[in-house]
């Protein structure tokens, strides 16, 4: 994904922890414990302070880190020694269309490269850690961090969850090429947003509406349709059966996200073959925007879910 995209997703997963915490909408909360909705509150509020930094931290995987060929994907192909796929939130809609859809889930698979997973978790200990070191040591020691740091913690982190939910990052067909469709489709996003958000380039950051947000000009029907989703979305807090970490979580969602790469795009789809044959030959380019949103919403309340387990997880330490 490009810049504007990952910080728009970002903001989203904010706007997802309000929902959570402030939904009167049972069906969205059902099961969710007051005091989960107490922290998605706590988090929600917090990140009000910080929100300028969206951008510059949900590129710097990109921009600085330059880390993608190894930490943004996990590459997948079939045949191979594993064959486990791991159980996910019931709401994690592209997991259930695999479930049901893949003629591959439940086959053997091997893994190629890549460590997302491991990045996501360490990322995660490292914001718990960081956050420990703020309230241990005195105000002003050199040695301490910030929350401005913390919150760029928090967007990077957003933006190693947020690639393992596209498609092609953990598809070990050649779609990534400079001039491949997988550039070609996260071009597609991109301009979407920029064209649907008032961006102030000057000062590397959104205008924001009343509420705080980025503020919209005419958004899309896809990104419409999107917002709408983590509104009415039922909230799991749970990371799925079997799992118990985001390490374990991000595991799932990268399986399953080779399982949709494979769904959407045929064998038979060749990386000359351009968007035109795209839209005319494949599952996702005949049903662009309702697999667009899926992608989008599954990493949203994935960005969010895992954020409210590093501030539940930091503040159970606190209190205690």
């Amino acid at each position: 994904m490009k810049k504007y995209s990952h910080a728009w997703l970002a903001f989203m997963a904010i706007k997802r922890l309000e929902v959570i915490a402030t939904t009167t909408d049972d069906a969205v909360v059902k099961g969710v414990s007051d005091d989960v909705r107490q922290h998605a509150k706590t988090l929600w509020k917090w990140f009000k302070n910080y929100r300028d930094f969206v951008i510059e931290g949900a590129w710097y995987p990109d921009d600085v880190f330059k880390d993608m060929s190894t930490s943004h994907i996990v590459k997948f192909e079939p045949g191979g020694n594993y064959t486990e796929f791991r159980n996910m939130p019931s709401t994690h809609t592209i997991s259930s269309m695999m479930k049901k859809s893949s003629p591959l889930y439940g086959k053997s698979y091997s893994i190629v490269k890549g460590n997302c997973a491991d990045r996501c978790e360490s990322i995660a200990h490292s914001i718990v850690d960081n956050f420990k070191m703020l309230q241990k040591e005195d105000r002003g020691c050199p040695i301490t961090t910030t929350n401005n740091h913390i919150a760029m913690r928090f967007f990077i982190l957003s933006h190693y969850v947020a690639d393992c939910h596209m498609p092609f990052h953990c598809d070990n067909r050649p779609f990534s090429d400079e001039k491949g469709m997988h550039g070609i489709i996260e071009k597609k996003w991109e301009d979407q947003i920029k064209k649907s958000y008032k961006i102030d380039t000057d000062n590397n950051r959104f205008f924001y509406d009343p509420d705080g947000y980025p503020l919209p000009l005419k958004e899309s029907p896809f990104l419409e349709d999107v917002k709408n989703e983590i509104t009415k979305r039922q909230y799991v807090h749970g990371w799925g059966n079997g799992n118990s970490s985001t390490w374990d979580y991000m595991s799932g969602v990268s399986q399953h996200s080779y399982l949709f790469s494979r769904f959407l795009v045929p064998e038979s789809f060749t990386t000359d073959q351009n968007f035109n044959d795209f839209t005319k030959f494949t599952e996702w380019g005949g049903n662009f925007d309702f697999y667009n949103k899926m992608i989008f919403a599954d990493a949203i309340d994935s960005i969010a879910r895992i954020w409210l387990h590093v501030w539940i997880k930091y503040r159970s330490w606190l209190k205690e």
